[in-house]
């Protein structure tokens, strides 16, 4: 079991090189093609209310703009090149959402980074990752704005809360899961049905050839998302699978759920399925 195509989301954000080394190492990994899709930014200017904004000014960021693009696809092709992987480009003037949308229904998995606060003006205000999980139907398999992330999936920790996205992640997950070296099927908080699911998950995934470890911990004080942040750095794991917004997307965001804690705070790359 593989991916066959991969769609990579590439825009002016800093993380082009990371992002590119990640898409083309799981390429390389599951002997599959790479779409790099580059959304350009739409000009800044136009949001100055109430000041004129001559047309030059807002055709001059126009051209910077794919002035970065041409560079972009260039370093993408040149990696995919010395990679020996399939690769394709796509550029979209569309906002990143919506672009993402109408190309990745028809990939296996869509790649994306974490927005940086500082740094990416099409990121929906940091939201683009969940909102992608929520609306493509494929697995997102998401990047962190902060250090380098070129082969994840050597140890992958999968949060599992006897929901239908933990489910729909893990077989998402399953050619990661696969190829990993350890997997670890976490419960955090889990009454007695969810320690049975949980057993039972690793009783299926041993069906498919997969040695997984049960763990449960407690959240206790500090809440669900930062005891799934502190489980990553005590297993040691290298990639997250979990499902995106078990609750609805005005809870989490009001209450402070598990999936944007994880999307704020990452410190591994997250597949996130829905």
């Amino acid at each position: 079991m593989r991916y066959c195509d991969i769609l990579l989301h590439l825009t002016d954000d800093g993380r082009g090189a990371e992002k590119t080394a990640m898409a083309l190492s799981l390429a390389k990994r599951f002997d599959t093609t790479v779409t790099a899709l580059y959304t350009l930014p739409f000009p800044t200017q136009i949001y100055y209310m109430g000041e004129y904004v001559p047309p030059s000014l807002i055709q001059q960021q126009v051209d910077e703009t794919r002035a970065l693009a041409v560079t972009a696809r260039r370093d993408f092709e040149a990696a995919a090149k010395q990679a020996g992987v399939t690769a394709s480009w796509i550029e979209s003037d569309d906002d990143a959402l919506s672009a993402l949308q109408r190309h990745g229904r028809h990939c296996d998995l869509a790649v994306l980074g974490q927005p940086d606060p500082d740094r990416d003006p099409s990121a929906l205000g940091g939201t683009l990752p969940g909102d992608l999980a929520l609306a493509l139907g494929r697995p997102v398999l998401v990047l962190p704005y902060i250090g380098q992330y070129a082969a994840p999936g050597k140890t992958v920790l999968i949060a599992w809360n006897d929901s239908r996205e933990a489910a729909r992640a893990v077989h998402d997950a399953l050619p990661m899961l696969l190829a990993a070296t350890s997997v670890i099927v976490l419960c955090i908080d889990g009454d007695e049905q969810q320690q049975r699911s949980a057993a039972s998950l690793v009783q299926h995934l041993s069906h498919h050839g997969i040695t997984a470890k049960l763990r449960h911990t407690t959240a206790a004080d500090i809440g669900a998302g930062e005891a799934l942040l502190s489980a990553l750095a005590d297993n040691s794991a290298d990639l997250l699978v979990m499902g995106a917004y078990g609750h609805s997307r005005l809870r989490e965001m009001t209450l402070g759920g598990v999936t944007h804690t994880i999307l704020q705070s990452m410190t591994v790359p997250v597949l996130l399925g829905n």
